[in-house]
């Protein structure tokens, strides 16, 4: 987490704070409960918590692509939760079929949730991957 997006929750009387068995998760609180534990500071919904410095506004970056980039992924918070940068790029790349990367991805965290949690909920998983090349026919 960056310092000014933890700087705005607390300054909305919020709180950031991870949980035991998961210390590297940042989550954010509202001030008397503990509850909703939200793992982002921007977000779209999650009402509950806007009032404690959760936004909806994106941060926006730009990167100029090459022709060395071969895909661009999109996913919710629970694949990002359960799959590192570098995992998703790995299994998307070993799928050898395009139109199942984003599946299989989804399938890899839904696993990865299970290890992570036995016995509870599965956070929501989506994924979409945009190919930037033309595949050539087969």
């Amino acid at each position: 987490w960056f310092a000014e997006e933890k700087a705005r929750i607390i300054q909305c009387e919020g709180r950031v704070h991870c949980l035991d068995d998961e210390p590297g998760v940042h989550r954010v609180w509202v001030p008397h409960r503990d509850a909703p534990g939200l793992a982002m500071s921007r977000a779209f919904g999650d009402y509950c918590v806007k009032d404690y410095g959760v936004i909806s506004a994106p941060e926006v970056t730009q990167r100029r692509i090459t022709a060395r980039d071969q895909f661009v992924i999109l996913a919710t918070d629970g694949v990002w939760d359960v799959v590192s940068n570098e995992e998703a790029v790995q299994i998307v790349a070993a799928t050898p079929d395009r139109e199942k990367a984003a599946n299989h991805l989804v399938q890899c965290a839904v696993r990865a949730w299970r290890r992570k949690r036995r016995g509870y909920a599965v956070d929501d998983c989506s994924a979409i991957c945009l190919f930037l090349h033309h595949s050539p026919p087969s």
